[in-house]
């Protein structure tokens, strides 16, 4: 009896799978506690018509949340993190290939082009966080905090300039400048 139970857990798990209905086959897996061995093979023929559809993004998380093969997984986040610096949706592209463990050559180039683009936008303080965040070269986060203090100091922003100066570490003369400006206004 166990046997049938399990067939036909089984059997609804692939129906759900085949329909897209991801979280329905999640859940019908939890509850009968289906071992990933009896499921890959849904999966892949899953994996691989969404695949086909240009859905790479969603092939990736099914390789990867129901352990497929390292090779499908990084096949289906290379072509999603391609589409998506091709879609110039650079930050995403180096945040995605973070998640999927992408080479880091990839990430930083993304990133690279996240932080040219915002600076070519005057989002300064935007490629700073950038820098940060992707571990940029120290030239790159100060030219970006350089230049996002600067823009707030024009404006009168003394405040917001320091904070600047002080979470990008700046250098102490700037600092100084901006706590000047900002105690003269009170």
């Amino acid at each position: 009896m166990a046997e049938k139970a399990l067939a036909e857990a089984v059997r609804l798990f692939e129906q759900k799978m085949a329909l897209g209905l991801y979280k329905e086959a999640l859940k019908i897996k939890e509850d009968h506690s289906l071992p990933l061995d009896m499921l890959q093979e849904a999966v892949t023929k899953e994996y691989t018509r969404v695949l086909n559809l240009g859905e790479y993004s969603l092939a990736a998380d099914l390789a990867k949340g129901y352990d497929l093969p390292e090779k499908l997984i990084r096949d289906a986040a290379s072509r999603s993190f391609s589409r998506k610096v091709d879609g110039e949706h650079y930050k995403a592209a180096a945040e995605y290939a973070k998640k999927f463990d992408l080479p880091a050559e990839m990430i930083r180039v993304a990133a690279t082009r996240a932080f040219k683009k915002s600076m070519d936008y005057g989002l300064a303080k935007n490629a700073a966080e950038i820098a940060v965040s992707f571990e940029l070269p120290d030239e790159m986060r100060i030219e970006a905090a350089e230049k996002a203090y600067s823009m707030q100091m024009d404006s009168g922003l003394y405040n917001k300039a320091l904070k600047i100066a002080r979470k990008y570490e700046l250098s102490e003369d700037l600092v100084q400048e901006a706590e000047k400006k900002a105690k003269s206004r009170r």
